[in-house]
Formats: C-alpha cells, sequence, structure tokens
C-alpha cells in the first residue's frame, strides 16, 4: 500500500530524512518509533502532502503521490498528537462541521458520524461541549474525526498521550480492530509497550534514517538470547543451550523461576538510539 523509495528531506545543510526506503502493507499496524527529532513528524507529513521532500519516491495505493496528491490525501487521515476539534463546540457539532468540510452531507454525513460515534462510543457525550470531556474522551473525538472520510491509511501520532488506563485500552483495542478491516495503520509513540501490542512490523528512525525496521519478532530476536533465571543462578545463553541447561539445573534440583527469551523493545530501542537526552 505504501511505498517509499530513497526518500530525502533537507533543510538547508540539514538532513530531516535521508535515503529513507520502506514498505508498508494493508492490513498491518507499522510502528514508526524514534526519539524526539529523529524524523517522525517530517516523515508523516511528508506522506500527507504537508511537506514535499527533495528527492526520492513515494507511491500509495500504487499512486505516485507527486501525480495523485488529491487521491491519496483522500484515502488518508491524520491523527494528530495536538487535539483537532473546537472545544466549544459538542461531539454533534464537530462531526458535523468537519463532515462538512470533507464534502459530507446529508444522509451520507448522518451515516458516517453515527458510525464513527459507535467506533469511539462517544453517544453519552453526544450533546456536550467537548471542553468539559476528560483527556480519554477528547483523544475519541479526535479519533472520531479522523475516521469520518473512511480512509484506508491512517496516521496515528501519539494518541494516548496524557489519558487514564482504561481509556488507553479502550483506544488500543479499538486500532487493533481497524487493522481486521484492511487498513493500513502508522502509529508513532514513545510508550513501547503500546507498540509492542498493536504493531507487526516496526521502524527506527533516528538523525533522520532508518536504522532497524523487520517485524517485531524478527528485530527483538536478531541477537538471540535467552535469560535463565533458577533459585540459585541467573544464566544468559543461546537458544541452543537451553535445553541443556534447562536439564542440568532441573537434575541439580533447582527451581525455575523465569526464562526470558531475546530484548525488550525498549531495551532494544535504547541500544539502539543510546541514552543521550533529545530535545
Amino acid at each position: 500500500m505504501i511505498k517509499i523509495k530513497n526518500l530525502t528531506k533537507k533543510y538547508g545543510n540539514h538532513y530531516a530524512l535521508k535515503d529513507i526506503t520502506l514498505t508498508i502493507n494493508s492490513g498491518t499496524i507499522f510502528g514508526l518509533l524514534g526519539p524526539n527529532g529523529a524524523g517522525k513528524t517530517t516523515l508523516i507529513s511528508t506522506l500527507v502532502g504537508l511537506n514535499y521532500a527533495n528527492s526520492g519516491e513515494i507511491r500509495i495505493d500504487s499512486r505516485d503521490i507527486k501525480k495523485e496528491l488529491a487521491y491519496i490525501q483522500s484515502i488518508s487521515s491524520l491523527i494528530p498528537q495536538n487535539l483537532a476539534f473546537y472545544p466549544t463546540l459538542t461531539a454533534k457539532e464537530n462531526l458535523e462541521f468537519f463532515g462538512g468540510v470533507l464534502g459530507l452531507g446529508g444522509t451520507k454525513l448522518k451515516s458516517r458520524i453515527d458510525s464513527v460515534i459507535e467506533i469511539t462510543k462517544l453517544s453519552d457525550v453526544y450533546n456536550r461541549q467537548s471542553n468539559t470531556y476528560s483527556g480519554g474522551l477528547k483523544r475519541r473525538l479526535n479519533i472520531a474525526i479522523g475516521l469520518l472520510s473512511e480512509p484506508k491509511i491512517i496516521y496515528f501520532d501519539e494518541p494516548t498521550v496524557g489519558i487514564d488506563p482504561q481509556s488507553r485500552n479502550f483506544i488500543l483495542e479499538s486500532i487493533k480492530s481497524m487493522r481486521e478491516e484492511g487498513r493500513v495503520i502508522v502509529y508513532t509513540s514513545h510508550y513501547m509497550q503500546e507498540v509492542e501490542f498493536l504493531c507487526d512490523e516496526i521502524a527506527i528512525i533516528d538523525n533522520g534514517e532508518i536504522i532497524k525496521q523487520g517485524s517485531l519478532e524478527s528485530l527483538l530476536t536478531q541477537k538471540f538470547k535467552v535469560m535463565l533465571k533458577t533459585d540459585k543462578e541467573i544464566l544468559q545463553i543461546s537458544i541452543e543451550k537451553l535445553t541443556d541447561e534447562l536439564n542440568r539445573v532441573l537434575s541439580d534440583g533447582q527451581e525455575v523461576k523465569s526464562i526470558e527469551y531475546g530484548y525488550n523493545l525498549e531495551s532494544y530501542f535504547l541500544e539502539l538510539t543510546k541514552k543521550r537526552l533529545r530535545d
């Protein structure tokens, strides 16, 4: 669905993106990870036509973005980290306004509003002014607006910032269900547990370059180690030696406390991007 080849974006002598090549398939939740200033926002902005690259190719739904930007924008939706609605309006009024901007009207608009209200479970606050909403409700209204156009491709930019665990869980489960509809989901977050829960594939970007990409499983197991913890010792071994070591510790009468495989995403991310603070 999304094919990016040798994409480069410069501001003066600074490379915001440098030779980015990615393929993102339909029915995929794709995690885009990176420290602050790594290039995530620039890449997404370029994919939705808010930025223009200096060189490289972008094809979305087999269309060249340089030639068919209007079509690509019509099938795409960016749900930003910042809340993008009018706080003095109700959910109903916001949805009617943004639906009108999209060219929807009449029974089509009503149908789409009914659908997104059901998806985001906003019916109880439908006629309440949105500045009275909790953080979770505001995030859900943000998502509802982004879904009005029935996009094939949805870009989520940190959609769970500053909300309670119940709202976070609801949003994550809702995003998972969108994958089953064959959509492309591009998801950025600093919450590594969310990415591990949601994403089929990830790319880690830093200083404008993709430093690792692939399925979550392949990335976290490429330096495959097993940590075997017993009541007497902690062993870091290769997976090939796991059976022998298990047999040994069990025959010694040791109690196995846990077996941990590979990396978790946060430790892997910090190893790649280092621990230097970013602005």
